[in-house]
């Protein structure tokens, strides 16, 4: 090559180049799919987890609702307007 002369890529060259470009971006766009299909399994797992919880909490309400006015004092609740909305909202099987 002449002094002072550049290198000039050839068309092969510029190729190679892409090529390794491309492939350098698909690896990239791997790696975060995959780190992004990480943290959806993990929040999809907390959601499961406090469904769970919540499908307890509502069973659990259901037999105090049940047995509240069962007890001595339950004329008591029978009175209480909040009692009778959740005596509505969670044991009326109309709904």
């Amino acid at each position: 090559m002449p002094k002072g002369d550049f290198y000039k890529p050839t068309d092969i060259d510029a190729l190679r180049m892409e090529n390794e470009l491309l492939a350098f971006e698909v690896r990239f766009l791997k790696a975060q799919y995959k780190t992004r299909l990480e943290e959806a399994e993990r929040s999809a797992a907390q959601l499961r987890g406090r469904l769970a919880e919540a499908e307890r909490a509502e069973q659990d309400l259901v037999l105090l609702l049940k047995r509240l006015p069962k007890g001595p004092l339950g004329w008591l609740f029978g009175l209480k307007q909040n009692f009778r909305i959740l005596e509505r909202r969670y044991l009326d099987t109309d709904a």
